[in-house]
């Protein structure tokens, strides 16, 4: 019932702007003005310099555009890439055991550190779960190291203020190491 209601109105609205037409008394005055209206707008167009344009005009070409979404797309992808190796390698470099010491430690030592230092002078070879030797063994080894490191620390320091005697050790070393070659 609506339905037709509505049809029936649409059909007399329809058919009245069908019979009511424009009043038209002059047809060329009508047709001079739009010309003359859109040739305006077509000029100030043309004419209109603006900075923006000149900026921002690049942004109307469609291949340029998405050209530039795709560089971007590819920047980011790779700088996510170099950081995610940057922090594999940071993480990889925070596992590693680092002992970095111009003299060993002489104090009481935790566990750990005794194991580190165990570990460094026999370089990595040595099982601690399946070792024979006892704690006072494993103290004794490491205190006699710590003794060699500094004697030989200060024989290099004495070599190094003795020029003679450090000419006279080149030599020797020269002539154990040519002695080495003729066997």
């Amino acid at each position: 019932m609506k339905m037709k209601k509505n049809d029936s109105k649409y059909i007399k609205t329809i058919d009245l702007l069908r019979k009511s037409k424009p009043l038209l008394d002059s047809s060329g005055d009508i047709e001079r003005e739009v010309i003359r209206r859109i040739s305006s707008s077509a000029e100030q167009v043309t004419d209109s310099f603006s900075l923006l344009d000149l900026l921002f005009g690049w942004t109307n070409i469609v291949w340029i555009r998405r050209g530039l979404i795709a560089t971007s797309v590819m920047l980011v992808a790779l700088f996510v890439y170099q950081q995610s190796v940057i922090v594999n390698q940071l993480n990889w470099i925070s596992r590693q055991i680092v002992i970095n010491e111009e003299r060993p430690i002489r104090a009481t030592q935790p566990e750990f550190v005794r194991q580190l230092k165990l570990l460094k002078i026999t370089g990595g070879r040595y099982n601690m779960m399946n070792s024979s030797i006892s704690e006072d063994q494993i103290e004794i080894l490491i205190e006699s190291v710590d003794k060699l490191q500094t004697d030989f620390d200060n024989l290099m320091k004495i070599i190094q203020d003795d020029p003679d005697l450090k000419e006279l050790i080149e030599k020797k070393l020269n002539e154990k190491e040519q002695r080495k070659v003729k066997l």
